[in-house]
C-alpha cells in the first residue's frame, strides 16, 4: 500500500505571510497539532503547537492574554516556522513512512509531488491501516503461534486452520529476537471463538500464546 492512497488530501495550510496568532487559533479550530506552510501550491514549512510556545514567550515572562495575542499577531508564519522539512511522495510505502515517522519522532509527514503539497499523512492514518491490516474491525478471533523458522511453517498453520472450515483474515509474522531460531505469527480467524483453532494448532506441536506471559 502506498501513501497517496491513505494520506489526508484536503489539507488545511496557511501562508508564509499568516499571522501566528490566526495559525494558534486555527490549530485550537480543527484539533490539530500542526500546518503546512504554503506559497501558492508550494510547501515551505511547517508549525507546530510548540513552535507556537516556544516563539511566543519564555517560561519566566508573564503575559496578559491581550499582550500574548499583540506579540503572536505580530510575528508571521515564515519568521517561526520549520524550513528543513521531511517530505514523502504519494509513492512512498506505508512501510517507509511509518518507518520515517517512527526514526524522527514526529506525528506526520506532509506529501509532496513535484514541490507541491498534495497531502498530508499522520500516525493516525497509519494506525487506521494497521487495524484495517489486522481485521480487527471484523466478528474474528486471534490466536498467536510461535513456530521455527523453516520454510513451509506458515503454510502449514493455514492448511489446519483451513481444514476447520474456517477462513484466515489477516495474517502478520515476524522474526523473535536475535539468535532464536522462531517466528511469532498473529492469525486472525472468522470466529468469535478461538479454543477449536488454539487445540488444532497445539495438537499438531505448535506453541499457541494466546495469553500475555511474562518471558524471563
Amino acid at each position: 500500500m502506498f501513501v497517496g492512497r491513505r494520506m489526508t488530501r484536503n489539507v488545511i495550510t496557511v501562508d508564509k505571510d499568516t499571522t501566528v496568532l490566526k495559525v494558534r487559533n486555527l490549530l485550537r479550530e480543527h484539533n490539530i497539532d500542526q500546518v503546512p506552510v504554503v506559497d501558492g501550491k508550494k510547501l515551505v514549512g511547517i508549525i507546530t503547537d510548540k513552535d507556537i510556545r516556544q516563539n511566543a514567550a519564555s517560561p519566566a515572562t508573564t503575559l496578559a492574554v491581550h499582550e500574548l495575542n499583540y506579540l503572536l499577531s505580530e510575528m508571521k508564519a515564515k519568521d517561526i516556522m520549520t524550513r528543513d522539512l521531511i517530505t514523502v511522495s504519494p509513492g512512498t510505502t506505508i512501510e517507509e513512512a511509518a518507518l520515517l515517522i517512527n526514526e524522527k519522532r514526529i506525528n506526520s509527514l506532509p506529501v509532496v509531488l513535484n514541490e507541491e503539497l498534495v497531502g498530508i499523512i499522520t500516525t493516525c492514518d497509519l494506525l487506521y491501516v494497521l487495524l484495517e491490516f489486522m481485521g480487527v474491525d471484523l466478528e474474528s478471533s486471534r490466536v498467536e503461534v510461535i513456530h521455527s523458522r523453516i520454510s513451509g511453517e506458515i503454510a502449514k498453520l493455514a492448511n489446519i486452520i483451513n481444514s476447520l472450515g474456517l477462513t484466515i483474515l489477516s495474517i502478520v509474522s515476524t522474526v523473535n529476537r536475535q539468535g532464536e531460531d522462531t517466528r511469532t505469527t498473529l492469525i486472525r480467524v472468522n470466529t468469535d471463538d478461538n479454543r477449536e483453532v488454539t487445540r488444532a494448532l497445539e495438537d499438531a506441536g505448535y506453541e499457541v500464546t494466546n495469553e500475555y506471559r511474562i518471558v524471563k
